[in-house]
């Protein structure tokens, strides 16, 4: 058997065996998924690893490259995302060798660290090979009785992503100056997260002037969840009247669902430029976040493994 780079011509056999070995789940499968996810990439193309068994790709392992900012500074880091292993060569150790090469290729290309959001079942195995638990993502919920099982009528879209796209490069995060680690963020990045995101269909409130708040609703069984994976602000124009224009919009949108949800880092270190929430308090509800040193040193790595070194929103942990 043997472990080579993935290369464009091997995606049809990928996306077969991801089909095979987990299939469709929650986030179909496809190649035009596929190449949007690391390909399009405006941090870099993905990494792929395949397995290869007399010709036949038996095992892939994806990490995609994610770029943040932290005290100033750069780190590049490489997201342990799509893996998968043919049902005929399962308990052969595929999953680990695909892993551990994949975290000596990053070594070598000067990545700093691996992030990823195991289940509670694929997390033993990535401790085994040397990662750390940070814990869970922080989430500040607000819930709104009156809106169980509640039915949302589709609206018609009326965002000019155009206009909202040359306004992207004066806003940043409202967690900016806190000097935490944060997605570095540019209008090219949106525009492939959100505007062009093929697995779900991304909104957001904006005055083209002084913020943008993306969000999606997400269907549950007790009604509708708006998820708000960002926010963005203009500092020298966000002022008061701006906060209020961007609550009642917020507001209205926000009673119509059962659940909304929101990175609780970024409320609580943005709690004066952000959205009114109610009064639960911040959970421990989100998904485990794990992370394996490359490059950094060790005071460096023992850094990111203190949550209160982190302001990501949802867009930045969110599963796609």
């Amino acid at each position: 058997m043997d472990v080579r780079d993935g290369v464009l011509e091997d995606v049809p056999a990928i996306v077969e065996l991801l089909k095979m070995s987990l299939g469709e789940s929650l986030i179909p499968k496809s190649a035009s998924l596929w190449q949007w996810k690391h390909m399009q990439n405006p941090f870099g193309a993905s990494p792929i690893l395949v397995a290869e068994d007399r010709g036949k790709i038996v095992g892939v392992r994806a990490f995609m490259n994610w770029t943040w900012v932290y005290k100033g500074e750069i780190l590049n880091a490489v997201r342990a995302v799509d893996t998968a292993t043919h049902p005929d060569y399962q308990g052969k150790g595929i999953f680990k060798k695909l892993t551990l090469q994949g975290v000596a290729n990053a070594k070598s290309a000067g990545i700093d660290f691996v992030f990823n959001t195991p289940n509670t079942s694929s997390k033993p195995g990535y401790l085994k090979m040397g990662w750390a638990e940070k814990g869970r993502v922080p989430l500040k919920l607000k819930i709104n009785p009156l809106a169980y099982k509640r039915r949302i009528a589709p609206l018609a879209k009326v965002h000019d992503w155009d206009q909202l796209i040359g306004f992207l490069s004066k806003v940043k995060s409202p967690c900016y100056d806190t000097n935490k680690v944060q997605t570095l963020v540019n209008s090219d990045y949106v525009s492939w997260r959100y505007k062009n995101n093929p697995l779900f269909d991304y909104s957001f409130i904006s005055d083209y002037h002084s913020y943008v708040l993306f969000y999606r609703m997400k269907e549950h069984k007790f009604g509708h969840e708006m998820r708000v994976v960002d926010l963005f602000i203009n500092d020298l124009t966000f002022n008061q009247e701006s906060r209020r224009g961007l609550q009642k919009v917020f507001s209205d949108k926000s009673n119509n669902s059962f659940l909304t949800s929101v990175s609780g880092r970024q409320y609580l270190l943005g709690m004066n430029k952000y959205l009114n929430m109610g009064l639960l308090p911040i959970l421990k509800k989100g998904p485990i976040v794990t992370l394996r040193n490359v490059n950094m040193n060790d005071e460096q790595f023992h850094e990111l493994l203190n949550i209160d070194s982190w302001a990501y929103s949802l867009g930045d942990m969110e599963l796609f």
